[in-house]
């Protein structure tokens, strides 16, 4: 059943607790299964200690106290700044609630007993490091208890529990005490982090720049294309990982770009949009020219949020190019530290829409895609939502956004609304992309957000698209070897054939495994047979008036007419 199925994520949290610590922890426990429960509940509290507290792999594995009378508390770690952390972890092979309320009661009185030396309580493991505690306690030190679980919810009365702990320590000794709940997405936020690209560091020049205070701090000039160039070359798509587009090679307005910076560099201050720059923070280094001819500027988090293919033409020429062509760019830093979340998002838009680009391009704004493609990433699945010249084809472990709206529009159930999803995707498929209008005036959601929804997981995401792929490379490989007229026909109902197999299909949407298994692709493959036999028969039984597929499949009604035939005729006997 769907309901049983376990979340990608914690199975890819345990994937990595296992590979990062199954040499130096052991689990303990009377039956295999205990063992192994009781070792992802250690090495979850050693990932946390790592991940939160700058704990070295060997401090957080050395900090468990987990076994008897370890009074709700697993892991006490000492870091050198004086915190103490003190964790109760609990691995929820599900990956959905959370922990029981005598486990969390059981956490909040070790933490009362902990804050109030009654050591006595505690097992032989925390008592043998009572001199380093002590030693601790005696200056101006940090609490912070965490509770870390692969669950998803976490009740109000679990919650009130800890609430109540930390303000009547905080009542005491003011801000002392913090309580930290981590959970599933929190974990899995951690293990993503490792395949994001970096955040990047950069010193720059200016030239008569000028200073914008407010609403949001700016500095703009004029920059030398050298640097820019050597700045792309030595980040390359990192540099734009905030940009809506990365930079797409070959095109007429790059080809346009490197001209001037061959045959007119002095114009190409002039003749160019320029750059866009935008950072967490920008800080004037060096001397102060108060006639601003000069200035040099830290930039932390920096991004180009405009002006990628600008950015990657200038680096495909050797830095030695501008020696003897030199030339100038305008750029514009912007910093988004102390603004509204929203700042950054919003300037990334507003100005990318002076350009010519694809509604599509702005779905890099939407942070669910970067978060699918950094759980499939860690599968070795590559998603691409933001296209670039070096990125690779599709391919057995590649596809694109572009490639699963389709799918996602032929997977889609509704009703009301399946029938103009298809239809969009084989006749308009730009139009996936509208994050303002829905499928009808009175529809709740976007287009976009109806496919590309919150509630999709990566391994939706990409099990779709290879039934989708299995249904199509079945049908093309099929009409290449029949007649023309029945080719024509198989072709055409591609799209309904992909909807209705989909649609039959949904527990397979998300089964337990990220790549379909033999089975699964055989059960595909019947299903497929099954539904183009039956379509074929349900399209020979109309009079559709001498029009052709083509024009037949083209309609709306038409679709409802067939796939309501196809599936009297797949219904199962009563």
């Amino acid at each position: 059943m769907v309901a049983d199925i376990r979340p990608l994520e914690v199975q890819q949290i345990e994937a990595n607790l296992k590979a990062e610590f199954g040499s130096c922890i052991v689990g303990l426990g009377t039956s295999e299964q205990d063992r192994e429960r009781n070792f992802l509940s250690k090495a979850l509290a050693a990932f946390f200690l790592m991940a939160e507290a700058g704990a070295t792999q060997a401090d957080a594995v050395a900090a468990s106290i987990d076994g008897g009378n370890d009074h709700g508390i697993d892991s006490v770690y000492i870091s050198p700044t004086n915190v103490l952390w003190l964790v109760q972890s609990k691995y929820i092979h599900a990956g959905k609630g959370e922990p029981l309320l005598g486990d969390a009661s059981k956490f909040k009185d070790g933490v009362v007993d902990f804050v109030a030396c009654r050591f006595a309580r505690f097992n032989a493991a925390l008592n043998a490091r009572q001199v380093s505690i002590n030693a601790a306690m005696r200056s101006d030190y940090q609490l912070r208890f965490a509770l870390v679980y692969t669950g998803t919810s976490l009740h109000d009365d679990r919650l009130q529990l800890f609430h109540d702990v930390e303000q009547s320590i905080n009542t005491v000794h003011r801000g002392r005490a913090k309580f930290v709940r981590f959970g599933l997405s929190d974990c899995h936020e951690v293990l993503a982090a490792r395949h994001a690209e970096a955040s990047i560091e950069a010193e720059i020049e200016l030239r008569n720049f000028g200073l914008i205070e407010a609403p949001a701090r700016a500095y703009y000039g004029v920059m030398r294309v050298r640097d820019l160039a050597a700045l792309y070359q030595q980040h390359g798509h990192a540099l734009v990982r905030a940009n809506i587009r990365r930079y797409r090679g070959s095109s007429a307005v790059n080809a346009e770009i490197t001209r001037t910076l061959t045959e007119a560099p002095d114009n190409f201050v002039y003749f160019n949009n320029g750059i866009t720059l935008l950072c967490d923070k920008i800080t004037p280094v060096g001397a102060m020219d108060a006639e601003r001819r000069h200035g040099r500027f830290k930039l932390a988090g920096v991004s180009i949020i405009n002006g990628a293919q600008t950015a990657g033409t200038v680096a495909q020429q050797p830095l030695a190019h501008y020696d003897t062509h030199p030339a100038d760019v305008l750029v514009t830093c912007i910093q988004s530290a102390h603004t509204e979340e929203a700042f950054g998002d919003l300037v990334t838009e507003y100005r990318n829409s002076q350009n010519a680009v694809q509604p599509q391009d702005f779905i890099a704004l939407n942070d669910m895609q970067e978060t699918w493609r950094r759980a499939l990433q860690i599968e070795g699945v590559t998603y691409l939502y933001k296209p670039g010249a070096s990125d690779p084809v599709p391919a057995a472990q590649v596809f694109t956004a572009q490639e699963a709206a389709c799918y996602l529009a032929f997977a889609l159930r509704d009703g009301r609304h399946w029938a103009t999803a298809l239809l969009l995707a084989v006749q308009a498929p730009e139009r996936l992309w509208d994050r303002r209008q829905g499928f009808d005036d009175a529809a709740a959601n976007s287009i976009y957000a109806t496919l590309f929804s919150d509630q999709l997981s990566a391994r939706q995401l990409w099990r779709t698209t290879q039934i989708g792929r299995l249904v199509r490379q079945a049908i093309e490989s099929d009409a290449a070897s029949l007649p023309e007229e029945h080719a024509a026909l198989a072709r055409e109902t591609l799209a309904l054939a992909t909807h209705l197999v989909l649609t039959r299909q949904v527990l397979l949407l998300d089964a337990a495994s990220l790549a379909l298994s033999a089975d699964e692709c055989e059960a595909v493959s019947r299903e497929t047979d099954a539904v183009r036999h039956a379509l074929n028969s349900a399209y020979q039984q109309q009079d559709w008036g001498g029009q052709s597929p083509a024009q037949v499949l083209a309609d709306a009604s038409n679709l409802r007419t067939l796939k309501a035939a196809v599936m009297r005729e797949l219904a199962p006997a009563q």
